[in-house]
């Protein structure tokens, strides 16, 4: 199980995200603890530190929620989802995006949600945003990453919360990227896994590709 990702650019010492410090038993569910799965939160945890890579203190990230139009479900969550990464990787990276994306390294990670009435699904997303093609500051990301967001057809843009975007630096003295990553997975279970995604095939990719 990988637990040391990162490491301190001034020196060769590794800092470990342990998910024992970001684990929430009782969150929102109180007094339906039932409904944490512990070991597998924690198997999830490890496998999206895993898809983001090695880091360092002052990294950025971006947490990203989506609320979808009606009557969507994990099929329409899925391509938007998969619709996001693409349209990220292009904008910021351009030609290296498209690489990544076809060896499936791109730092992304992404759960796909109900709601509380399990209507409909929504999506939160992290991805580390580093080697940019120019600098940035954190209102141009903010409103940069919105603008590719409601660009995809199932957002519902008619929605104020259509759209959130949080952009933090990595730092080892703060808990704010394992606590991300931990509210991503908390709904893993043994017949429940937030991070699936379907893997798109050749010519999906494409037509993806044809809409950028």
């Amino acid at each position: 199980m990988r637990k040391g990702i990162y490491t301190d650019n001034t020196s060769t010492k590794e800092y470990h995200l342990d998910f024992d410090n970001y684990v929430k038993h009782l969150r929102f569910y109180s007094n339906q603890i039932d409904c944490y799965h512990h070991k597998e939160v924690e198997k999830k945890f490890y496998k999206a530190l895993g898809k983001l890579g090695n880091f360092n203190d002052g990294d950025l990230f971006a947490f990203i929620t989506l609320r979808l139009k009606s009557k969507s479900d994990w099929v329409i969550a899925n391509n938007t989802s998969n619709a996001l990464e693409w349209k990220l990787c292009k904008y910021f990276w351009g030609r290296y995006g498209k690489k990544l994306l076809e060896t499936n390294n791109a730092p992304y990670v992404a759960s796909i949600e109900h709601n509380l009435y399990r209507i409909k699904d929504h999506i939160h997303a992290i991805i580390k945003l580093d080697n940019l093609r120019c600098d940035y500051d954190t209102r141009t990301l903010e409103t940069a990453i919105t603008a590719i967001a409601l660009s995809i057809k199932e957002v519902n843009e008619e929605n104020s919360d259509a759209v959130k975007v949080s952009i933090f630096p990595f730092s080892h003295n703060s808990s704010e990227l394992g606590n991300k990553i931990e509210y991503i997975c908390k709904t893993s279970s043994k017949h429940h896994d937030p991070l699936s995604r379907k893997i798109l095939s050749q010519h999906q990719q494409e037509a993806i590709i044809r809409k950028l």
